[in-house]
């Protein structure tokens, strides 16, 4: 910027001209916060994404439990177990059913406690060994009532949670897992608090979000020891992934506790109302950010 001074009429003036080069400055000073800025307004709609994609999923209604709508469920579990020369192999989806172990029969054993979603399936065979042995396995139910279904035809009652099958003789082949029609099982009792716990329950298996769900999926200590020191690295970085999700768990799993309570009082109309608003909210609160920036 330049300066000019002179006289005139005997008064003193002063006449600044700004230079090209100033401008260019200003300008240039102007342009270098704008990738800043533009960084951080990606920065947040990377955030609110997220947590927009989780509430809309979250506040839909899985179990169909609104006027009009159907949910079907097949009969049989999508998984086996099949008994052969080699032992007991388990087809379709392994995660529902976990190997607990074999122990000899008449030994004195404890199983890991169980919940209303498992039941445990013992084999029997008395020709393995010199007593024979029992193998055990736990089987997620989704707390569905179940019966077993063996080579297709023997239907075999659980009672108090287990079921013992023997596979001595050689003639079980295949062992599968049938849903007992709900409407001719009473749960429960009739207790208030009975009715309270079963409705609890509904409310928690028909929606799709569980608490932390996130921060359990993505922490992750088992490899810490493993791959000559990488391992601990990749624990390091889904640690740090658990921190950041733990803080999106947290709203969401206090949202889920207020929708689990207008489940109880009103049922899946009143669960959807409370995710309904939350989602417009954010939705809302979205909009407001974008047009802001």
């Amino acid at each position: 910027m330049l300066g000019v001074e002179g006289f005139s009429s005997g008064r003193r003036y002063t006449v600044k001209v700004h230079s090209a080069c100033d401008r260019e400055v200003a300008t240039a000073g102007t342009r270098s916060l704008a990738p800043v800025r533009r960084y951080r307004d990606r920065a947040m709609w990377l955030t609110l994404i997220p947590l927009l994609l989780a509430l809309v999923l979250a506040g839909c209604d899985p179990e169909g439990e609104g006027k009009g709508k159907v949910k079907y469920k097949p009969a049989l579990l999508p998984v086996a177990l099949t008994v052969g020369p080699d032992g007991v192999a388990v087809e379709g989806e392994t995660s529902i059913v976990t190997p607990i172990g074999e122990f000899s029969i008449g030994a004195e054993y404890s199983l890991p406690p169980r919940d209303g979603s498992t039941i445990y399936v013992l084999l029997r065979d008395r020709k393995k060994g010199a007593t024979g042995f029992d193998s055990v396995f736990k089987v997620q139910t989704g707390r569905d009532q179940l019966t077993v279904v063996v080579n297709g035809t023997t239907t075999i009652q659980v009672k108090d949670g287990q079921v013992l099958i023997d596979v001595t003789g050689g003639a079980v082949k295949r062992i599968q897992f049938k849903r007992v029609d709900q409407a001719n099982v009473k749960e429960g009792g009739d207790s208030y608090w009975s009715s309270i716990g079963v409705k609890w329950s509904q409310g928690w298996d028909s929606s799709l979000y569980k608490p932390f769900v996130l921060t359990r999926w993505a922490y992750d200590d088992s490899t810490i020891d493993k791959w000559y020191g990488l391992g601990f690295v990749w624990f390091l970085l889904r640690l740090a992934l658990t921190l950041v999700l733990l803080l999106v768990d947290l709203v969401l799993s206090s949202i889920f506790l207020l929708a689990q309570i207008a489940y109880l009082i009103f049922g899946s109309t009143g669960r959807n109302v409370v995710w309904g608003v939350v989602i417009l909210l954010a939705v809302i609160g979205a909009i407001r950010g974008f047009l802001y920036y």
